[in-house]
């Protein structure tokens, strides 16, 4: 069973919002203890979790609010199945757009695919095929390094512009901060890390790329999160990246800093044997992030 704020945190709803939807619409009807308090199923976590998802992408309330969870689950399989039966067009477009340093249209096919996504899916189903697209574009040799540079800039924006209209920063909601260690400039797999952990109420705090270790960890000690992620994409690690990344653990270690690792470089190590790292934790995709940092929110 769920409490109304266990609920509100892994949904993304307001305590408003729901008590609305459950008086106006009876969407679900939670059970009450002897003093009143409400108390949530499962059922009803995963019911309103699809509402959520619908919703965000401009179905009515209304409409939905008497459906069944098969028939909500269905709607959302036949709209993520659309989605899928369009990828092609859509990646074409943006490498059509880069090659004429369109980066204008670029963005403006970005945002339009984030209006029908919710956070997750848009890192997950739009992003990263994106980010693959124009990544082997480069290496084919179809596209430079200018423009894969301005097409990484605008996915920056884009994304850092969400996170900053899903932030709402409370003394109450657990803090997350993320970075990359020295050698490794690639920071798109922290940026859809700390997109998908602002839409689950994350104070996020983002350093960025390429960070010496003593200042990542003079920066938690000021933040005090209660987590870090650290990105590593190299494959293998370049031996700085490393090197600063064995004093990063060693002082998160120190100051009972909880640290996860992602990308193709932490799974590099790992497959290694590095026993440095065993103090953190690996995250091995998107999908698993969101759901560790879900069962995070609930533990804090």
């Amino acid at each position: 069973m769920y409490s109304i704020k266990a609920i509100t945190s892994l949904t993304g709803l307001t305590p408003e919002t729901l008590r609305a939807w459950e008086r106006r619409y009876a969407c679900v009807t939670p059970a009450r203890n002897d003093t009143g308090r409400r108390f949530y199923s499962q059922q009803d976590l995963d019911k309103l979790t699809l509402l959520v998802n619908l919703t965000g992408q401009g179905h009515s309330i209304g409409k939905l609010a008497g459906l069944s969870w098969q028939q909500l689950n269905d709607l959302q399989n036949q709209s993520a199945a659309q989605q899928r039966r369009e990828p092609a067009p859509f990646l074409e477009q943006i490498a059509d757009a880069l090659r004429e340093y369109r980066i204008e249209r670029c963005e403006q096919l970005l945002k339009k695919a984030l209006l029908v996504n919710e956070p997750l899916d848009y890192a997950r189903d739009v992003l990263l095929p994106a980010m693959q697209k124009v990544g082997n574009l480069w290496h084919q040799g179809k596209i430079n390094i200018a423009q894969e540079h301005m097409f990484s800039s605008c996915v920056k924006r884009i994304v850092l512009s969400m996170v900053n209209n899903l932030h709402r920063h409370s003394r109450n909601n657990p803090a997350i901060m993320l970075a990359t260690p020295s050698g490794e400039p690639h920071e798109f797999g922290i940026l859809v890390s700390c997109l998908v952990a602002a839409a689950q109420n994350y104070n996020c705090y983002y350093l960025g790329a390429d960070l010496p270790a003593e200042d990542i960890l003079e920066a938690a000690r000021h933040l005090a999160p209660e987590l870090l992620v650290v990105g590593m994409v190299k494959t293998p690690p370049e031996e700085v990246t490393v090197e600063h990344l064995h004093r990063l653990l060693a002082g998160a270690q120190q100051g009972n800093l909880k640290v996860w690792l992602g990308g193709a470089g932490a799974l590099y190590l790992k497959g290694e044997g590095d026993p440095a790292i065993g103090s953190a934790e690996v995250v091995t995709d998107i999908d698993q992030f969101n759901a560790k940092i879900r069962q995070q929110r609930i533990s804090h």
